[in-house]
C-alpha cells in the first residue's frame, strides 16, 4: 500500500512540471539549470527542483541528511558479574537466543555520490556525462562487540533488503551537461536513504541482555537508461572556478568532503 501511494503521489505532483525521458534520447537532450532526473524505481523523469521539493514535503522525506548519532553507536555493555559456575548454570536452563529491535527510522536525501570526473568548463562550454565505475553501497555500523554479518543476515532476513548491496554506475548512463567557462562540475547522484537505529539482544527469553547498538542504511533499487542503479535524484553539481580555486579540490554541493 505504501509503495502504491508513494507512486501516485509522485505522478501527480511529477504531471505539473515533469519532462517524460523517452528511451534512446538521454544523450541529446541536456539537463538544464534547476533540473533534476529523478530515478524512482523502474520509473525515470526529469522535474524541477521547485517540483520535487514539494514531493519530498509531502511524503516526508528529510531534504538534507541527519548527523550520525555517534552517541547511540557508543553504547558499551554493562559487565555481568557471575561466577562461572553461575553462568554454566543459566545455560543449562535454556538455550541462549540473539535478536534486535528497530528503535528509529529516518528516510532522507543523501549527500553528494560522484559519478563522473570533475570537468572545468571552457570557450562555449564543455559537455559532462555520467561515466561508469562510481559505486553507492548499503551499510550497517555496530558497536563494538556486535557480530556485522550475524547483523545483517539478519536484517536482510527480516526486512527483505541485502545490507551487502553495491551498485555501479555503467557508461549507459548517458545523461549530459554543459559547464560554461569560469566553472566546474560534476554528476552527482543523491539516494534516497532508509536509516535504521536499533538494539540487539542476547539471553533466555524473559531475561533477555542488550549487548550492542546499531545503524543501518539501505538504498532502493532503480532503473536508469536501461542499466540499474538506486532511486532518488541525479543532477550536476557545479561551481565556480577561478584564481582562488586553483590547485582545491572541488568540495560536494550537498553534504561535507571532495570530489576525487
Amino acid at each position: 500500500m505504501k509503495s502504491t501511494v508513494f507512486a501516485s503521489l509522485f505522478l501527480s505532483i511529477a504531471a505539473v512540471s515533469a519532462v517524460p525521458i523517452i528511451d534512446g534520447n538521454l544523450a541529446t537532450r541536456e539537463l538544464q539549470a534547476s533540473e533534476v532526473v529523478v530515478v524512482n524505481g523502474n520509473k525515470t523523469e526529469i522535474l524541477t527542483e521547485a517540483a520535487l521539493h514539494e514531493f519530498y514535503k509531502a511524503e516526508g522525506i528529510l531534504m538534507e541528511k541527519p548527523a550520525i548519532d555517534e552517541e547511540w553507536l557508543n553504547f558499551v555493555p554493562e559487565p555481568v558479574n557471575e561466577t562461572a559456575a553461575e553462568l554454566s548454570a543459566r545455560q543449562i536452563r535454556c538455550s541462549p537466543t540473539s535478536s534486535f529491535v528497530i528503535d528509529k527510522e529516518q528516510r532522507f536525501v543523501d549527500w553528494d555520490v560522484q559519478m563522473s570526473p570533475v570537468t572545468l568548463g571552457a570557450g562555449s562550454g564543455i559537455l559532462v556525462r555520467v561515466e561508469s565505475g562510481w559505486t553507492v553501497s548499503n551499510a550497517v555500523a555496530v558497536s563494538a562487540g556486535i557480530d556485522s554479518k550475524w547483523l545483517k543476515d539478519k536484517l536482510t532476513a527480516s526486512f527483505g533488503v541485502s545490507y551487502t548491496r553495491t551498485w555501479t554506475s555503467v557508461t549507459s548512463f548517458s545523461h549530459q551537461t554543459t559547464i560554461a567557462a569560469g566553472f566546474r562540475g560534476v554528476f552527482i547522484s543523491q539516494p534516497w536513504t532508509n536509516r535504521k537505529y536499533g538494539r540487539t539482544f542476547q539471553g533466555c527469553p524473559g531475561s533477555m541482555v542488550q549487548t550492542g547498538t546499531f545503524m543501518a542504511d539501505s538504498h532502493e533499487e532503480g532503473s536508469y537508461d536501461n542499466a540499474r542503479w538506486v532511486s532518488g535524484q541525479i543532477t550536476a553539481c557545479i561551481k565556480r572556478y577561478g584564481p582562488k580555486q586553483v590547485g582545491t579540490r572541488m568540495t560536494r554541493c550537498n553534504g561535507s568532503g571532495e570530489f576525487r
